[in-house]
């Protein structure tokens, strides 16, 4: 009987994290198209009449207000993750836009549900 292949999984997280860095630019271009269209369906629901359900976002908005309270905080985030991006390990940098874009993404088809749907 043979010996049950124990590097199986490794490679198939390698090859995935491999297919993301080949991917990166794509991944930093979903931050953009989801950071404009959280804003955008936020600030649309936001005028319907819906409420911010993030206390740390509602906070900011009410202090400086809506449109300037999200583009700073979205700002920030990108911000932070580009720096994150320079100091990580080249296996690690496409996660970074991942892990942005995908909260945002979430966000934005919440929105559109709620709004649309």
């Amino acid at each position: 009987m043979a010996a049950p292949n124990a590097t199986r999984p490794a490679t198939l997280l390698a090859d995935a994290v491999d297919a993301l860095a080949r991917r990166e630019r794509t991944l930093w271009a979903a931050v953009a198209v989801t950071y404009v269209l959280d804003v955008a369906l936020t600030a649309y629901g936001l005028s319907l009449g819906f409420e911010e359900a993030n206390p740390v976002a509602r906070a900011t908005m009410l202090a400086v207000g809506p449109l300037p309270a999200m583009v700073g905080l979205k700002t920030v985030v990108v911000g932070i993750a580009v720096v994150f991006t320079r100091y990580a390990p080249p296996g690690g940098r496409p996660l970074i836009p991942l892990a942005v874009a995908t909260p945002w993404a979430v966000a934005s088809v919440s929105n559109s549900l709620l709004i649309f749907g």
